[in-house]
């Protein structure tokens, strides 16, 4: 049976870089291969550099920034998606003056092993 799941209603957590997020889809809600995360950084926080085992997608519905992908910078905002292959070194920050919001999509019903880069910036 399918789920409905209120946003303001799931605890939030903290993320490997330190930062709220708040975990959406999971095993807990009957999810057999599906995650889906909700994340919002202020103003000048970051998402440190990382990797993970499988494929991300980052759904940016609100505010603006800019992601490292495989040490490439681009822009993000509000209406922006990227798809980061398996094992890419990526992180984004907010660069603008409000609040940055962001969807994580991974495969499997958990928050995907992540692996810091020594470096962290994003």
């Amino acid at each position: 049976m399918g789920a409905r799941i209120e946003h303001e209603a799931t605890r939030v957590d903290r993320s490997p870089s330190g930062l709220a997020i708040r975990h959406l889809v999971t095993g807990e809600v009957g999810s057999t291969d599906l995650y889906t995360g909700e994340q919002w950084l202020e103003r000048g926080e970051q998402v440190l550099l990382h990797t993970h085992p499988v494929e991300e997608v980052l759904i940016f519905t609100d505010g603006s920034g800019e992601a490292t992908l495989d040490g490439n910078i681009v822009p993000v905002a509000g209406g922006v998606t990227l798809h980061i292959p398996a094992g890419e070194v990526h992180g984004f920050r907010n660069t603008g003056d409000g609040r940055l919001h962001v969807f994580v999509i991974f495969p499997g019903n958990t928050f995907a092993r992540t692996d810091m880069i020594e470096d962290g910036s994003g």
